[in-house]
């Protein structure tokens, strides 16, 4: 299964803003396949291909809101699609009428798939923290739209921080993961972690259970186990996800992330 690695650009988005192109090139230097945008840091479409086609990279995709792909979804889907992006993740669905919201949404993935591109919905902890219908509201997001009209891009960390369940999710929706998140974190205690996003991006303290990003693999989210999970969803990406640094290199984070996963790959059966 040929499974390709991107580096998110949220957690070195500072740098971003000064020097994309000089991002770029650190990350495909690092041995990244691709990145994961949050923007285009106020570049043209053929720019940024331009930076990624010099680097040998790929744009695994970017993130935009609800409203502005409702709202412009010819712009959005062209710009994308000349960047070379084969996903986008829509953030910030809205929660009220989401039958309305979910005609919409299969509206404008028949646009997207003309473009050659496929929509993702990424959740963070307050999606497993907060209810609907006596659903958490991830899977009431789900279990609501088309699979061919939204696919999960599942994020494990913050799906665990949240209370929920990473192993029911990657077997519920196994056909519906094309990109998964490997966010991992540090807790001494996961009870007293409630929402996290409240004191971020300070550590939490020890009434937080002393919460921290780590990088993939040096925190406590259980990989070993998760991996055939994951593999069994046949995704295409995975991201190696975490969005502090602190006083660390973010940099180095990211190395050691990717060198990580790749060993984690090396050693599943080769029958996979």
């Amino acid at each position: 299964m040929a499974i390709r690695l991107a580096s998110p650009l949220y957690l070195v988005r500072e740098d971003c803003e000064r020097d994309l192109a000089a991002v770029l090139h650190r990350l495909a230097q690092i041995g990244f396949d691709g990145v994961e945008f949050l923007g285009f840091f106020g570049h043209s479409a053929q720019q940024v291909r331009a930076m990624l086609d010099r680097e040998g990279l790929e744009a695994l995709g970017n993130h935009v809101p609800f409203g502005e792909l409702s709202a412009r979804p010819q712009e959005v889907l062209e710009f994308h699609r000349q960047v070379g992006c084969r996903f986008l993740t829509v953030s910030e669905l809205p929660l009220e009428e989401f039958g309305a919201v979910s005609s919409r949404l299969d509206e404008l993935a028949q646009k997207a798939v003309q473009t050659g591109i496929r929509l993702l919905y990424h959740n963070h902890d307050g999606e497993l923290i907060e209810h609907k219908e006596g659903m958490e509201v991830l899977e009431y997001i789900l279990t609501h739209t088309r699979p061919q009209s939204l696919a999960l891009e599942p994020d494990l960390g913050w799906i665990e921080i949240g209370g929920g369940s990473y192993e029911r999710y990657l077997k519920a929706f196994a056909d519906r993961c094309p990109v998964i998140h490997l966010k991992d974190y540090y807790a001494s205690d996961t009870s007293k972690l409630g929402r996290v996003r409240e004191f971020v991006p300070a550590r939490g303290t020890a009434q937080r259970g002393h919460f921290e990003f780590r990088p993939t693999g040096y925190g406590i989210l259980n990989l070993p186990k998760l991996m055939p999970l994951c593999l069994n969803c046949r995704p295409e990406w995975f991201v190696m996800d975490h969005d502090l640094s602190y006083e660390r290199d973010p940099y180095e984070d990211l190395r050691l992330s990717l060198e990580y996963t790749r060993w984690l790959l090396s050693i599943q059966p080769s029958d996979r």
